[in-house]
C-alpha cells in the first residue's frame, strides 16, 4: 500500500505511474481518493477543534462559576458539541474507509529502471549464462521423462485430486528432497536464518502482503475458517514483524524459509496442462530481507546474485530479465525473473521471481523501523527472491540432464544429497504388484559403466 502522505504530496507522480503500468482506470479512483483524503482532513480539523472549544467551555465555565456569572449559554453550547462530534466521527470514519479501500487497490510505485510494456512479452531480457545444450537425438519433454521411468504420475493423481496434481515416485521423491536440502544449506552459507513457517495465515495477514482483490483466484480458503493456504513463504516471513517496530540497529535482516506452496492457477486455463511445470502444490525455499529505504535497491540485486549463483551450480542454462509495467504486478517496484533453458520446449520458462517490494507490503502490514529511541519511526523495506521452487527444478534437471537411452544424469552438486548417485534412474524397488512383493533391482544404464554423456554444448 502506498503511504498516503505520499499521495498527497506527489498526486500526480502516482498518476504516471498508473499510466506507465497500464492502469488509466485507476486515475479516476486516484482523484477520488485525493477527494476523500481532503474531505477527511477537514472534517478531522472541525473534530479537533471542537474538542478544543469543549475544553475551552470547561475552563470557562468553572472560572465564571466562581465569579458567580450566568453560565447557562455556556452549558447550551457545551451539551451540543458531543453529538456534533460524533456526527463528524461518523463522517470521518466513513471518509477513511472509503479512503482505505481504494488506497489498498492502488499499485506501487515502479522503479525508473523497469520497462515499459503490456506483458511478459516485453519483459527485456538483461542476461544469459550458460549454452543452450545440443542434443544428438530428439530431446523429450519432462513428462514423457517422467513416464518412461514411472517417476511422475499425473493420471491417478488427477483420479483422488484432479488436474494440475501430481505424484512423484522413487528417484524424484529424492531429487525433491536433495533441492529442498541443498537450498537451504546454500542460503545458510549467505548468512540467512531459516524458518520453518505455519501453512495456513488468517486473512488479515495475506492482506498485509497483497492486494487481495488480485490474488483471491489464486489461493485457497479453509471453508468456515478464516485461514487460507500458503501460497508463497513470502507472505509469512512479513507477518513474522506485522504490527512492529524493528530495531534500525538490526538491519537488514536476512530470512529464508522452506515450505510447500498451494495455489489455484485459476487464471492459468489452458496453459501447462501437461506435467508438474504449474501445478496447485509445490515446494520452495524462499529468501526474504527486511532493509532501510536506502539500502533496498543493492540488497535487491544481492537476492539476484544468490538466486544466480544457486542456478549456476546446477550448471543450468538461464537468462534473467528485467518485468516490464504489464506484467510486474501490483506489489513489486522492480523484479527479475530468471528463466531456465528447457529443451522439451525448445525456449526459457520461469523459474524464480526476485522482487523488490520497497514499503509497500511494510505500509500494509504497519511494520516500520527505528534507528534510535529519540527519532519517528519509517517504514522499512521488503524484499523476496525464490531460491528454488522445486518441481520446476526438477523439469528443468530432467530435460537438461538427459541421454540418448532416456536416463538422466544428476547434477554434481546434488549426488551427495542423493547418496552418491550418479543417474537417474538408480538404484530402485521394482513394484511387482501381481505378486504383492517388490525386489531391488537395478536399472541397465546404472548397472554399466556410464559412458561419456552425449549432453554437450554449442
Amino acid at each position: 500500500m502506498l503511504d498516503i502522505r505520499l499521495v498527497r504530496e506527489s498526486p500526480e507522480k502516482v498518476r504516471e505511474n498508473l499510466r506507465h503500468r497500464g492502469m488509466p482506470e485507476k486515475i479516476s479512483e486516484l482523484d477520488r481518493l485525493l477527494q476523500l483524503d481532503a474531505d477527511w482532513r477537514r472534517e478531522q480539523a472541525e473534530a479537533d477543534h471542537l474538542r478544543k472549544r469543549r475544553n475551552e467551555i470547561t475552563q470557562s465555565i468553572a472560572s465564571a462559576r466562581k465569579k458567580g456569572q450566568d453560565v447557562s449559554a455556556l452549558l447550551k453550547e457545551a451539551e451540543a458539541i458531543p453529538d456534533h462530534i460524533k456526527a463528524i466521527e461518523a463522517r470521518v470514519d466513513n471518509y477513511k474507509q472509503q479512503a482505505d479501500q481504494i488506497l489498498l487497490n492502488l499499485p506501487n510505485l515502479v522503479h525508473e529502471s523497469v520497462p515499459v510494456g503490456k506483458d511478459e512479452n516485453d519483459n527485456v531480457e538483461v542476461k544469459k549464462w550458460g549454452a543452450i545444450p545440443s542434443f544428438h537425438f530428439k530431446p523429450l519433454d519432462h513428462i514423457d521423462l517422467g513416464l518412461k521411468h514411472d517417476l511422475i504420475d499425473v493420471e491417478k493423481a488427477g483420479q483422488v485430486a484432479g488436474a494440475r496434481f501430481y505424484y512423484l515416485r522413487d528417484d524424484l521423491v529424492r531429487l525433491n528432497i536433495a533441492l529442498i536440502h541443498y537450498g537451504l544449506d546454500f542460503i545458510v552459507g549467505k548468512g540467512f536464518e531459516l524458518f520453518q513457517p505455519p501453512y495456513l495465515l488468517h486473512r488479515n495477514v495475506i492482506a498485509g502482503a497483497v492486494a487481495l482483490a488480485d490474488f483471491e483466484d489464486v489461493i485457497y480458503k479453509v471453508e468456515g475458517e478464516d485461514l487460507y493456504l500458503l501460497a508463497t513463504a513470502e507472505h509469512a516471513l512479513l507477518a513474522f514483524h506485522m504490527d512492529e517496530i524493528v530495531d534500525g540497529a538490526k538491519l537488514p535482516l536476512h530470512y529464508a524459509a522452506v515450505s510447500p506452496c498451494f495455489r489455484k492457477e485459476a487464471g492459468a486455463h489452458g496453459r501447462d496442462t501437461k506435467g508438474i511445470f504449474r501445478v496447485h502444490q509445490f515446494e520452495k525455499v524462499e529468501q526474504f530481507i527486511y532493509s532501510g529505504p536506502e539500502d533496498s535497491w543493492n540488497l535487491h540485486e544481492e537476492l539476484l546474485r544468490n538466486l544466480e549463483e544457486f542456478w549456476q551450480t546446477l550448471k543450468m542454462p538461464y537468462r534473467i530479465v528485467n518485468v516490464c509495467t504489464g506484467d510486474l504486478g501490483t506489489v513489486a517496484a522492480k523484479k527479475y525473473d530468471l528463466e531456465a533453458w528447457l529443451p522439451g520446449q525448445g525456449k526459457y520458462r520461469e523459474m524464480a521471481s526476485c522482487s523488490n517490494c520497497t514499503s509497500y507490503q511494510a505500509v500494509r502490514s504497519r511494520i516500520r523501523y527505528r534507528e534510535k529511541p529519540s527519532e519517528p519511526t519509517k517504514y522499512l523495506h521488503t524484499l523476496n527472491s525464490t531460491l528454488v521452487a522445486t518441481e520446476r527444478a526438477i523439469v528443468a534437471i530432467l530435460e537438461n540432464y538427459q541421454k540418448p537411452d532416456g536416463t538422466i544424469q544428476i547434477p554434481e552438486v546434488l549426488k551427495k544429497y542423493m547418496g552418491g548417485q550418479e543417474n537417474i534412474p538408480g538404484p530402485r524397488v521394482v513394484r511387482l504388484a501381481h505378486k504383492g512383493t517388490v525386489q531391488k533391482t537395478r536399472s541397465t544404464s546404472s548397472a554399466l559403466n556410464l559412458e561419456k554423456s552425449d549432453r554437450s554444448t554449442d
